[in-house]
């Protein structure tokens, strides 16, 4: 267990900084954003009608698809503006998210950014545990454009002063020959005596069984960060038994929130307590409701909203996310730690589905298979009995791997649950490893998946 960690402000204090960062934010924009320039005029609104963070809901969500659809127009355009500084106008670095199409989408870093997301990196490597000590192996493949996960790995081992080794893995090389095999990763990992391990969390555990495999000597490893996707109790155990099999004990296995356009990962401290937001006054982030768009009290699930107070690239104000959450203010039990936490397994948007006339939570159905012992993967697959037929009945698949032997009792585990969490009784098909391996896409699998024929209506959140 992490140790007590000082506190650089305390909660109340918190939010002071929040808007002091707010209206310098706002100046900014108000001087040189293209696309809410134009929400301002579009509304009515002027400079004066934000004097705090409250009045951030005087503005309209911003959707993915908003900036998807015109991200440069998200670029802070802060040239002619006075008393802006050469970092804060010079572009460093573009990572890309996701896109509408095969082209993903800029997020365009200043060099103020670029700092900025190095001291944020730096304390989520802090929040995991990263020591100078340690030896870390960046998993995450090297792709063909920026990706988030690969800068978080080099930037956050980096900044606390640990080793870094990179796999190199990915599937694009160009032709110069740096792509580097799973057998060659498991090389380094031993030779260079390898301390933590963190990467996409099914590619990890792909290599870990290939290790075991090989009956290779990962003893001086002791923390794994399998990143992506939630990882469910079953595929920390499975982990962590995997390891000792290699001569590893005591292994902590954290997992982690984010996305590209908060600069890397919020971090558990202990496995399942929740993930600590690294630099809480860099982002003013809201819980909604979302039916109605109005901020619940803490602890209620609601969608996840963010806006940037501290940005000179790419800059969001009010940007759904996509995830429903909650969030806690109060001090971490594990850690002491006073950040805020995502205190629940995010999931996202558009998860109330109607099976066999029955509304389904999805989001509940993964934090209820994400805990039972056992299970190392699986998805959840709505179909019918006949494809052919588009007034066939529902089904519910849920495919998993675990060990062959404990199966049946697994299953047995899976129906019971579901039936008591959501009154539907699924059916459940054991698959091998491999068949999560051919359903990755950009790093992560779907976890849910509607294959039915004909059109059903998804409820209100």
């Amino acid at each position: 267990m992490n140790k007590p960690r000082k506190a650089v402000y305390q909660i109340a204090d918190l939010r002071a900084v929040q808007e002091e960062r707010f209206q310098h934010q706002m100046d900014l924009v108000f001087a040189g954003h293209p696309y809410y320039k134009e929400v301002f005029d579009r509304e009515g609104l002027t400079r004066g009608d934000f004097r705090c963070l409250d009045d951030l809901r005087k503005l309209p969500i911003t959707r993915k698809e908003d900036y998807i659809a015109r991200p440069q127009e998200f670029r802070l355009r802060l040239d002619q503006v006075e008393g802006v500084s050469r970092e804060e106008r010079t572009v460093w670095d573009i990572i890309y998210t996701a896109g509408s199409t095969s082209d993903p989408t800029p997020f365009y870093d200043t060099s103020y950014d670029h700092y900025a997301r190095i001291s944020q990196l730096k304390r989520t490597a802090e929040i995991a545990g990263i020591t100078q000590e340690d030896t870390v192996m960046n998993l995450f493949p090297l792709t063909s454009v920026p990706h988030q996960g690969f800068l978080s790995v080099l930037w956050g081992s980096q900044a606390v002063g640990a080793k870094l080794v990179s796999s190199f893995g990915g599937s694009f090389d160009g032709g110069f020959q740096l792509i580097r095999r799973s057998r060659e990763t498991i090389d380094l990992i031993e030779r260079q005596g390898v301390t933590v391990i963190w990467g996409i969390g099914f590619f990890l555990r792909r290599l870990v069984i290939t290790a075991e495999e090989m009956g290779r000597d990962f003893s001086r490893v002791r923390l794994v960060l399998p990143m992506g996707e939630g990882s469910s109790a079953g595929m920390r155990e499975d982990i962590r038994r995997r390891i000792a099999n290699l001569g590893a004990s005591d292994v902590r296995v954290l997992n982690g929130y984010g996305f590209t356009e908060m600069h890397g990962p919020s971090m558990e401290c202990s496995e399942m307590g929740g993930f600590h937001l690294p630099k809480p006054a860099r982002y003013f982030f809201e819980i909604l409701d979302p039916e109605t768009f109005e901020p619940l009290p803490e602890g209620r699930p609601g969608l996840v909203v963010m806006t940037h107070l501290d940005r000179r690239g790419t800059c969001l104000l009010r940007y759904l996310v996509g995830d429903i959450c909650t969030m806690s203010s109060e001090a971490c039990p594990a850690c002491s730690g006073w950040e805020p936490r995502f205190s629940s397994i995010p999931y996202r948007t558009g998860s109330i589905v109607k099976v066999k006339g029955t509304l389904v939570n999805v989001s509940a159905l993964i934090d209820v298979l994400s805990r039972i012992q056992g299970i190392e993967e699986y998805e959840i697959i709505l179909t019918q009995k006949d494809r052919t037929d588009p007034f066939s009945e529902d089904i519910m698949l849920i495919k998993t791997t675990c060990p062959q032997h404990v199966f049946s009792s697994v299953s047995g585990q899976i129906r019971e649950a579901v039936r008591r969490n959501q009154e539907v009784t699924p059916e459940v098909e054991w698959v091998p490893l491999e068949h999560f391996a051919a359903t990755q896409m950009n790093y992560k699998f779907k976890r849910f998946k509607d294959e039915r024929v004909r059109s059903h209506q998804t409820a209100p959140g």
